[in-house]
Order: C-alpha cells, then structure tokens, then sequence
C-alpha cells in the first residue's frame, strides 16, 4: 500500500508539470531525485557544482565561505536517500579537504567548479594562492589525492572542463574592467603535472569584460563554449587543443528574458551533451538567497546556432512540487526546494545531473523521449592556403555520395556566410553554416548525411548579397 501510495503521488507530481516550461523536445524533463539535505545522504552544505562519473555516481563540491569549508564529497549507486560516501558532519565549519602527495600539499580554498572523467579523476579548479588545478579521484568508498595538481598563476579561476582525450579548460578570471581568458592544458600525463609547473598550450581571450562561470568542450575538443555572467553571453570557439581556438560568430546566445531587470539572473556552468551534441546553459542570479530562489532554469541550445530548443525550468518544477519557492516540506525526494541551479553534467544514459547551491542536493533528471542527435556542422570547416579572387561554390564531392561528402567554397573578403541544404522541393533540410563570419580564403565543409533518405538535394551558398547553388545526390 505504501508503494502504492508512493507512485500515485509521483503520477500526480509529473502530471501536473506536464513539461517544465517551454518544452520543445518531444518528451518531458522528470526529476527523479534530489540528495535529501539530511544525514545520512546530505552533501552537508553549499553546493556549488557535481561532477558525473557515471549514471548514479557522482562527485558534489561543497563549498561555504564565510566558515571557510572546501571539501568533495563522492556517491554511488546514488538516489535520494543512499549513495553518500564517508560521514560528514552537516553544516561543518572550517573543514577543508587536502590535496597531497608526500610531503607536498594544498588545502581546498575558494574552489566553485569541478570536472570528472569516465576514468573516476575529479578536476578541482581552486583558488589558492598559486591557483592550483588539484587532481582527486573517487575510489571504491571515498575521494583520493592523486600525484597530480598545475600552478596556473592566473589570478583567480573559476569555470574548469576535460574533453575525451583529457586535455584540461579553466577559465581565468581578470579585473572587472579586462576581459578574462580560458586557460588549455595538456592532458595529466604530460610531465607537467607531476613537476605542478607549467604553461598553457592556448589562451584564449573573450571579447567582454566578465567573470567566466561556464566552460565546456566536446568530446573532441573542437568545439569550445564559453558563459560570461557580466555580458549575459555564451561565446562559441572552434580548433582544437593542438591547434588553438578561433571564435564562431554564428554562435548567438544572449540571455534576454522578463526576469533580467528584477532578478539580474546569468549564464552559469555549461554543460556539453555528447553524441546528442546539445549544450545545457544553467541560468541563476548570482548568489542570492529569498527571491533568487523563484528564478533558475537550464536552457538546451543549439550548438551551432545558439538557438533554444528547450527549457527545464528547475524554480518552476520546485513550486509545482512543493507549492513555494523556498520550502521543502517532508524532505521531498524529487525536489530540491531552493533552486539555486549553477552546474550541470551528464552520465552515459544522457540523464541530466545538477545541483542546488542553497538546496545542498545533487539532483538526478531522465527524459520522458528521446533526444534529439543535432550535427555538430561548425567543427567540420576547413580552411586551405589558396587565395581567391572570386566567389565561387564548386560541385560536392563525391557525387553521388554515401553518407558524408565535401563541399568547398572560395570567398575574396571577409564577411558573414550561410550555407544550407534544401529538399528539391525548396524544404529546409539543415543549415550548416548560419551567419558565419569567415575570412577571405577558401574553405571546405564535411556533410554528413547518414540520416537522411536518398534523394537529390540542394545546398546553397550566401554570401553578403551574392547567392549560389548546386545540386548533389546521396546514394544509399
């Protein structure tokens, strides 16, 4: 009966949130648990970012202060009310957790992001006084120091992620009045992070003023994107670690809603979704308890345009859940009660994880559909050394082709170009560049069309008032 009791309630709950705000996936965004702020399961206090390792399995930063406490706490085999490992004193002061590594050591201080890889290293991006990026790792029943920590000797860091090959992003922040720059290391098994001395392979420095709270990369690492609260903007790079970065002005995101004159809300940690190729921007006001807790949601963008394509909003689903913004009556297991939503990740199974800052939960999110996979056109650009004096689209090749084939075109000044893909009957099948600002050169383009029928299509080229077109034929 008490079962019973229970999934009638859950019914009733994800009924009356039929979509969590301006739902534009085909399914739901359905939280399934939120850490109780409670022992056993508690992260104990402020928490400001997780880290995913894997589908349940996860690592919380716990961060407050004013008391001076820094620590990680790992889970696995999480919901809400099992998972923690280790016991910590709730709302302990004054602890902070140790990197070591024989006599060497570093406390926790001032740490706000953190980033896990599928091999259990945790990546904390912290603030003492040599701006260390420290290395942990979770083990079987608690989080480790490993051998491994860099000096960045940046001023102050904030936003940190690892891309599949390892390779390390940390943004550094500068004065209110300079812009502030991503930071890209090399992986930890370059001998730099034993000797903890070293300089970055690439800086790459944003266009705005700003603290950047949000770093994420593909898996590839050749998409980069970038949140600055300051400018409410996400900005968007392409290269690669070993390369460097140029930024894609395609990219648009700028945060503009109702609540922007009241609440001041921003861009937070971002949060790049693999093979879907989505990229998650938590939005919250900065730190701020009462009334702050009516607004945060984490927007689903496009990746190559910026565009929304959908919206859970985290504030709303805690009112619908709980009836208030600020109450978590019976220590709810599917609502954080203080969303406060700066972080987010992702396990194998695509679910979303974020936390609540004022909440002191993890929060665990499954999707009713099926994601949507959006192709990831912007990484596909390549730029060779022949100078045009012309522009020109030339024929696809191969032609016919099965699944991808290459698209070249030469341009004879810098400006914004669109490149798009059409059905025979003028039906808009993909863009591949949108309003891309490119250099005078030549340039050519990967399409991949593996999910599409055979047929004849047409891509067209625009470029400032001058339009071309071909025709090419895929073949299955």
């Amino acid at each position: 009966m008490k079962i019973f009791r229970t999934l009638l309630i859950l019914f009733f709950f994800t009924s009356l949130v039929s979509v969590l705000n301006a739902q534009t996936f085909d399914g739901e965004w359905l939280c399934e648990y939120a850490t109780i702020d409670d022992q056993p399961n508690a992260t104990g206090y402020n928490t400001p970012s997780i880290g995913v390792i894997k589908e349940n399995t996860f690592v919380a930063l716990v961060r407050q202060s004013g008391d001076a406490t820094y620590y990680l706490v790992g889970y696995t085999n999480a919901d809400s009310i099992n998972g923690r490992m280790g016991f910590y004193e709730y709302a302990m002061e004054g602890y902070q957790m140790q990197w070591s590594s024989g006599f060497d050591a570093v406390n926790m201080f001032e740490a706000l992001d953190i980033a896990a890889s599928p091999d259990s290293l945790v990546y904390v991006a912290n603030n003492d006084v040599e701006r260390n990026i420290l290395v942990f790792r979770m083990s079987a029943d608690s989080v480790i120091s490993t051998d491994y920590r860099l000096v960045t000797g940046a001023d102050s860091i904030w936003a940190i992620d690892i891309d599949d090959n390892c390779y390390v992003y940390v943004t550094s922040i500068k004065d209110t009045l300079t812009s502030s720059q991503v930071l890209v290391f090399p992986p930890v098994t370059d001998p730099m992070w034993l000797s903890h001395t070293g300089a970055p392979l690439f800086t790459i420095t944003v266009p705005d003023p700003g603290e950047l709270r949000g770093v994420a990369v593909n898996g590839a690492g050749t998409a980069l994107y970038v949140s600055n609260f300051k400018s409410k903007k996400v900005y968007c790079y392409t290269g690669s670690p070993t390369a460097g970065y140029t930024q894609y002005t395609g990219f648009d995101f700028t945060l503009t809603d109702v609540h922007q004159d009241t609440l001041f809300p921003g861009p937070w940690g971002l949060g790049f979704m693999n093979e879907k190729n989505i990229l998650f921007v938590p939005c919250a006001v900065s730190f701020r308890t009462g009334v702050g807790y009516s607004y945060s949601r984490i927007y689903a963008l496009n990746p190559n345009t910026g565009a929304i394509r959908d919206t859970p909003d985290t504030a709303d689903w805690n009112f619908q859940i709980t009836g208030a913004y600020n109450s978590r009556p019976g220590q709810i297991g599917i609502a954080s009660g203080y969303a406060s939503t700066y972080s987010v990740d992702f396990d194998e199974a695509f679910n979303l994880y974020d936390q609540s800052y004022y909440g002191w939960t993890v929060d665990k999110w499954s999707f009713t559909g099926t994601l949507p996979v959006i192709p990831l056109t912007i990484v596909s650009v390549e730029k060779d050394d022949f100078i045009p004096d012309e522009f020109s689209l030339e024929q696809n090749y191969p032609n016919p082709f099965n699944p991808a084939t290459t698209i070249e075109f030469s341009l004879p000044s810098t400006a914004d170009v669109n490149l798009s893909v059409y059905s025979v009957n003028g039906e808009l099948i993909t863009t591949l560049i949108n309003s891309g600002q490119f250099e005078k050169g030549s340039y050519k383009i990967t399409f991949e069309a593996s999910k599409l029928a055979s047929g004849t299509y047409i891509y067209v080229l625009k470029y400032g008032d001058q339009q071309l077109s071909r025709k090419m034929t895929l073949l299955k």
